[in-house]
């Protein structure tokens, strides 16, 4: 069959780190090769870069199947736009829409009667199964793990849901796909980014992740021999996006000796880890530190204090957080990170956490305020309470109750957290200051990135977008 794997092109997402992060679509790349594995022809288009329309790209392509990934909440009224324009240019085309948030909530896209089907599992393996059916005329409601479109714009499930992939059989992904694209991967100052993953899954049960939910608590592998071969084929700047690396330390050495021995290096490695991980693996972060010139560990530091880190039930404390920065940067890591913001935060819990960064020298770190996300359990917790189901405002900086302090002062102080970074142009590090780390090719780029981002210290902007109304306050 031709499939046609679509990226969405969200416009919601322009504050935070949004403008130094945007990255390729791997899982579409991993449906690419298990796809192309079977024989049939696949095209990824990333909508964020590509100038052809969803129409032109369709009736070039003549796709028979579309699958469209709504990894963000984020992405639901892009993939809706994208849905509607594949029907009218071509209603035989049959679409399909997957991916990390609609799979945790489908109901953001009931009443979407032109979807043909929602994919809950792993793409893999589902894509591959529904080309089979809808190539042998076999019955769609036979397949586990997909939801069906009913009458009244409700969807319905299959059945059972399909097992968990084995990782030892993924297929590599399909980086050739996105090759028109890569440009613009970028990650911090680092352009452009190739995007690895060797783990798939969490154990771990903080309170505003959806991941752990999603994969119910599992924690997959991919072979040492397959991610070595992986990581041979991308470039010079790498951003591995596990959630929960050197979590498994026999796994972790078998691994970096498995890259080491390859003799592959990289100019820039970007780590997610927790702290309780990097706080007890020093020995393990010695071996992975020659990987690369340039290592950076991102944290979910997510609050100085003790009592912060409970009520987020991310089951670490204050003294790990400090021994894995102490760790990191023993070893030459580079410590980046994130601190979540309540809404609920008083005057001085902001100047405690101003206090803990400055103590701490720790100025590369960015700040989202706590949300609830859909398919969390705190969003079922809190939903009754929720004072904005606008999904473009889920991007973790805008405000979805009314905050404890003035709405002006809690952004005011929320801009302030900001200015205490080294995003600060007039501030913590000068915009000349960051062209030595930038290829002479990629500096107007990086200069447009560090403009959009300033907006980050303007309270006007998040108030401009600030919707509770008055009387729901």
């Amino acid at each position: 069959m031709r499939v046609l794997l679509v990226k969405p092109r969200h416009l919601a997402a322009h504050f935070g780190l949004a403008p130094f992060f945007s990255t390729e679509p791997l899982g579409l790349e991993y449906i690419s090769a298990a796809l192309c594995a079977h024989g049939h022809q696949v095209r990824i288009v990333d909508m964020c870069f590509e100038r052809r329309s969803m129409a032109r790209i369709v009736r070039r392509f003549r796709p028979e199947l579309v699958g469209i990934s709504c990894l963000h909440i984020l992405d639901v009224a892009a993939t809706l736009r994208h849905v509607e324009d594949i029907k009218r240019t071509d209603a035989s085309v049959f679409v399909a829409v997957g991916g990390h948030s609609v799979a945790s909530f489908p109901e953001a896209l009931e009443g979407a009667h032109r979807i043909d089907a929602i994919c809950m599992g792993e793409g893999e393996s589902g894509m591959v199964a529904l080309c089979d059916a809808l190539q042998n005329r076999r019955p769609l409601d036979e397949l586990p793990s997909l939801l069906l479109p009913t009458d009244d714009g409700r969807f319905v499930s299959t059945g059972e849901a399909r097992e968990w992939l084995e990782m030892n059989h993924v297929h590599p992904p399909d980086r050739a796909a996105v090759e028109a694209y890569r440009k613009h991967y970028v990650c911090l100052n680092y352009m452009p980014v190739w995007t690895m993953e060797t783990t798939r899954g969490c154990r771990h049960r903080c309170k505003f992740c959806s991941v752990w939910q999603f994969y119910k608590g599992s924690c997959r592998y991919h072979s040492a021999q397959n991610v070595s071969a992986d990581f041979q084929r991308t470039g010079k700047n790498v951003f591995v996006i596990d959630d929960l690396f050197w979590a498994n330390p026999e796994r972790s050495e078998e691994l970096v000796r498995e890259l080491l021995a390859s003799g592959e290096r990289k100019n820039w490695i970007l780590a997610q880890s927790r702290v309780d991980l990097v706080a007890r693996s020093a020995d393990l972060l010695r071996l992975w530190r020659p990987l690369a010139k340039n290592f950076d560990i991102f944290f979910g530091f997510e609050s100085p204090t003790r009592k912060g880190l409970d009520s987020l039930h991310k089951g670490s404390d204050v003294a790990k957080t400090l021994e894995a920065v102490r760790v990191a940067r023993e070893y030459g890591f580079g410590v980046t990170g994130n601190f979540i913001v309540d809404p609920d935060f008083s005057e001085e819990n902001f100047f405690e956490l101003w206090e803990f960064i400055e103590a701490h020298q720790l100025f590369r770190v960015g700040f989202t305020i706590l949300t609830p996300l859909p398919g969390t359990e705190y969003f079922e917790q809190v939903r009754k309470h929720l004072k904005v189901m606008d999904w473009s405002q889920y991007d973790l900086h805008h405000l979805l109750w009314k905050p404890r302090l003035p709405v002006e002062r809690f952004f005011e102080l929320y801009c302030e957290t900001w200015r205490r970074t080294v995003l600060n142009a007039a501030g913590r590090k000068k915009w000349w200051q960051w062209l030595p780390q930038v290829d002479l090719r990629h500096i107007g780029q990086m200069a447009r990135i560090l403009i959009r981002s300033q907006q980050l210290m303007n309270p006007r902007a998040y108030l401009a977008e600030y919707s509770i109304p008055a009387d729901a306050e």
